[in-house]
């Protein structure tokens, strides 16, 4: 028998003679984790945390050629870019729609001073209110 055989036997030998209660044969008590185990408090997420907000072009692509989508953050009467807190976008995709704006403006896309009429009647994306 090598050594580490011969210690295990010893320690078995020595654990059957003691008779403690609540010993396993590898000298853990098993009771004790029981009852701390049952003590512990349910580890559940929170009832009352709300889900993130989203912006609402994280999933999308943001292309220079799509007008229509560009010009829902382009103001009617000045052709302003509206801004983070007005349009509700991440920083990321302010970023983004800004870019595409101009360099559809600078390609010819859309026009630099105002909306173009078209579509000026489509349904606001996000809480803009214009004037009437």
């Amino acid at each position: 028998m090598n050594s580490f055989a011969s210690s295990r036997c010893l320690l078995r030998l020595s654990l059957k003679y003691r008779q403690v209660p609540g010993l396993c044969q590898k000298g853990i008590s098993t009771q004790h984790e029981n009852t701390a185990a049952k003590d512990m408090p349910d580890l559940t997420e929170n009832p009352y945390k709300e889900p993130p907000v989203r912006c609402i072009l994280c999933d999308t692509h943001i292309d220079y050629k799509n007008i229509q989508l560009l010009s829902q953050f382009v103001s009617p009467y000045s052709g302003r870019i509206y801004g983070r807190r007005i349009t509700g976008l991440c920083e990321k995709k302010q970023r983004e729609i800004s870019k595409a704006i101009k360099k559809a403006q600078q390609l010819g896309f859309m026009p630099i001073t105002l909306k173009d009429p078209l579509f000026i009647k489509d349904p606001n994306i996000c809480n803009i209110r214009h004037p009437e």
